[in-house]
């Protein structure tokens, strides 16, 4: 298996945060639906909350778990852009 890149890694990391955050917000609609009911707004932007933290979430987890190449092709020597054409 490829090591991750330091980007990958944070990927990760941002996603296990992203769900979290969905679920502290599913706990606070939960809470606040008691107190205003479902037909207030700020009972609606918890909805929109957890919609988007749930689905940021899952993107990030993707990005962290792909395997991206390293766009570089083995055994090929390096060509520098200087020319040994002289003008």
């Amino acid at each position: 298996m490829k090591k991750k890149s330091a980007l990958q890694k944070f990927s990760n990391v941002l996603g296990i945060l992203s769900f979290i955050s969905a679920v502290v917000c599913a706990v606070f609609l939960y809470f606040k639906v008691q107190e205003l009911g479902m037909q207030n707004t700020i009972s609606a932007s918890f909805l929109a909350s957890i919609f988007f933290f749930s689905f940021i979430g899952f993107l990030f987890l993707v990005i962290a778990n792909t395997n991206v190449p390293s766009f570089r092709v083995d055994g090929v020597v390096d060509i520098s852009l200087k020319s040994d054409v002289k003008k």
